[in-house]
C-alpha cells in the first residue's frame, strides 16, 4: 500500500507541475520608490499628482491581458484603475497609460490616476499597485504588486 501512495502521489505532483497560476510572481517595480518605502511626492496630490513610472516582468503565458490597480489598503480607496493592458514584460512612464490600457472610473468618480492625498495628520497610508495577468476568459494567471506609502503633515 505504501508504493501505490508514493506512486501516486508522484504523478499528482508531476500532472500539477506545469500550472501556471501561483499568485505573486509577476515582478512589479517603480524607480521612483522601492517596496515599502514613501511614494515621491510628485506623485501625489501635493505635487504634480501624476502616476510614477513602473516596470513589470515575469508575466505567464498565456496571458491575454493585464489590469493594473492602484489601492489605498489604509483607507480602502480605488486611485487608479486600468484594464486590457496589452499582455507581456513591460512597462510605462511617469504620468501614461500602459499599452493597450483604458483607464476607469476611480474611488474620486473620475477616470484616470488620483494620487495618494490621506487626511493631514494620519499616519502614512499604504498604497498598493497591483497588476494582475488574465486569461482568455478572464480568470487570473498571476499577480505581482509593489507597496508604497505616503502621509501629508
Amino acid at each position: 500500500m505504501r508504493r501505490k501512495v508514493t506512486a501516486l502521489t508522484l504523478v499528482c505532483l508531476f500532472a500539477f507541475a506545469g500550472t501556471s497560476y501561483a499568485a505573486g510572481h509577476i515582478a512589479l517595480r517603480s524607480p521612483a520608490f522601492a517596496n515599502g518605502q514613501p511614494i515621491p511626492a510628485a506623485y501625489t496630490c501635493t505635487g504634480k499628482d501624476i502616476s510614477p513610472p513602473l516596470s513589470w516582468s515575469g508575466v505567464p503565458r498565456g496571458s491575454r491581458s493585464l489590469r493594473l490597480a492602484m489601492i489605498d489598503r489604509t483607507a480602502n480607496f480605488t486611485h487608479w484603475k486600468v484594464s486590457g493592458i496589452d499582455p507581456g514584460d513591460g512597462d510605462v512612464a511617469a504620468g501614461a497609460v500602459p499599452q493597450g490600457g483604458r483607464q476607469r472610473k476611480n474611488s474620486f468618480g473620475k477616470v484616470g490616476y488620483g494620487g495618494p492625498c490621506p487626511p493631514k495628520g494620519d499616519s502614512p497610508h499604504r498604497y498598493a499597485f497591483t497588476i494582475t495577468a488574465l486569461d482568455k476568459g478572464g480568470k487570473v494567471l498571476d499577480r505581482g504588486s509593489l507597496t508604497g506609502t505616503f502621509a501629508r503633515r
